[in-house]
């Protein structure tokens, strides 16, 4: 039972450890963050105020002063790691001052981006024409690739584990059929030599 409630504390602790924003992406409960779709529709009133969108790295370039990140915009998690799914609401441009290197920021992987909101900037993506909400970064995080590990249990733990060994098992045998005999028995006769 102890080691059952200290196993329990620890996977709480973990959890909670997995869910809390990173450091770097917290802002005072005070700060009002301008959503993705408040952007695309005024993006007038939005201009100068604190955002905090993530998604997937789509491009990376590197500039003489910043990196540019485009990045496909995909909703926040409560720990503010993007999930992704199968639509998203479009593409925004992070620029932070500073390099970041295009083989850990590469293509694919997710990132959380904090910092003020700019102007649109026009862009293309292929040959269509695209309006790019913008992002000054103060910060970015790139978050961990998951792994899936696959786990198949290929036998019955619980028959191997000694606290189920005292529990009775039921085991199926199959019926013994006998032919029965017909009663009469053959005498034997024994024939003496004499």
């Amino acid at each position: 039972m102890k080691n059952t409630n200290i196993l329990l504390m620890f996977s709480l602790l973990m959890l909670v450890g997995c869910m809390s924003v990173p450091a770097k992406l917290q802002v005072s409960e005070e700060t009002n963050l301008s959503t993705f779709a408040q952007v695309r529709t005024n993006i007038e009133n939005a201009q100068g105020e604190q955002a905090r969108w993530g998604g997937i790295i789509a491009k990376v370039t590197n500039n003489a002063d910043n990196t540019m990140l485009e990045i496909v915009h995909f909703p926040l998690t409560s720990s503010t790691r993007p999930t992704q799914k199968d639509q998203t609401q479009g593409r925004f441009r992070v620029y932070y001052a500073g390099l970041l290197d295009p083989i850990i920021y590469k293509e694919g992987r997710s990132i959380t981006a904090l910092g003020e909101v700019l102007a649109l900037e026009e862009g293309r993506i292929g040959e269509h024409k695209y309006q790019y909400p913008v992002l000054n970064a103060s910060a970015v995080h790139l978050w961990k690739e998951i792994k899936q590990i696959d786990v198949r249990i290929t036998h019955n733990p619980f028959w191997t584990t000694p606290s189920y060994w005292h529990y009775p098992r039921s085991i199926m045998h199959r019926p013994i059929v006998s032919k029965k005999s017909s009663g009469k028995q053959k005498k034997s006769t024994k024939t003496s030599s004499k």
